[in-house]
């Protein structure tokens, strides 16, 4: 249910990125919102496609991305310190021992 519901959202923003494009608005928050549709459109879009992936990340690789990217938009500085200790998690995560 959840993946359908991501495909549902993506269609939405795309949808209403279009119509704000073909059509826009008087209003003063209408380029914040043509932005954000015809930006999380597409996200949403890949997330629906790469669902069945998602769903096989590690819990603390879930709970680390949205740290990183709080830390990178308050110090986007730290991305060259950030960005390497997290690729280190993900490479030296322990293994389950194998069966022989």
């Amino acid at each position: 249910m959840r993946r359908h519901a991501i495909a549902v959202i993506a269609v939405v923003l795309l949808l209403g990125a279009a119509a704000l494009w073909i059509r826009p608005l008087e209003v003063g928050w209408y380029e914040p919102l043509k932005a954000a549709c015809s930006r999380l459109g597409p996200f949403m879009a890949v997330l629906w496609l790469a669902y069945n992936e998602v769903k096989r990340l590690p819990p603390w690789l879930l709970a680390t991305v949205p740290a990183l990217v709080l830390v990178l938009a308050i110090r986007p500085r730290w991305f060259l310190i950030a960005l390497p200790i997290v690729i280190a998690l993900a490479i030296l995560k322990p293994r389950a021992p194998s069966r022989r």
